[in-house]
This record gives C-alpha cells, structure tokens and sequence, in this order.
C-alpha cells in the first residue's frame, strides 16, 4: 500500500502541496545543474537543459501517486523549465 506525500480534501489532491513538491524539486534539479551549466556556454546550457526529461524524472520521483498528482507535478515543473530557458535565451539576445 501506497502512503501519498501529498494531503487529499475530499479526495482532491491539495494542489498547494503538490506545486511547493514541484517547485523545490525543480529548484534542486536546477541547483545540481548549473553545476554544470557554468561550464559551458549559455547556448549550449539552454540546449543541454531543454533535453533533460524532466517530466519522466518527476514520475520517477512519484511513482505510485495519483496520476492527477504526477500531471499536476510535471505540467508545474514544465512551466518552471521554460520560464528558465525563457530567462536563458535572454542571454543570446
């Protein structure tokens, strides 16, 4: 039996909690990144970021979750991926 990370009202995955998991995941993942990103130029950063599979890397993470829960994760993650290649590509400008 599967225990949630993530609180149901009425049966309803708490949509906060889940966008706060989402955000401090992908906040973590950005951190380890740029690691790496500060090795290469920002062209080749946004190229290299916009290959990672973030959405399987979040179903991974939540593997036995609500589907609800990992689609709400992973469309909030994506959003966070491109408002960082958005803020990136500025750099090429």
């Amino acid at each position: 039996m599967h225990i949630s990370k993530f609180d149901s009202i009425n049966g309803v995955p708490d949509e906060t909690q889940i966008e706060a998991w989402a955000e401090g995941y992908f906040h973590n993942l950005l951190n380890m990144f740029n690691a790496f990103f500060t090795q290469v130029s920002v062209a080749e950063a946004v190229e290299r970021m916009s290959k990672i599979p973030f959405d399987q890397l979040i179903r991974e993470a939540l593997e036995g979750e609500n589907e609800v829960i990992i689609e709400k994760a992973v469309a909030v993650v994506n959003e966070k991926v491109e408002m960082e290649l958005e803020f990136m590509r500025a750099y090429l400008d």
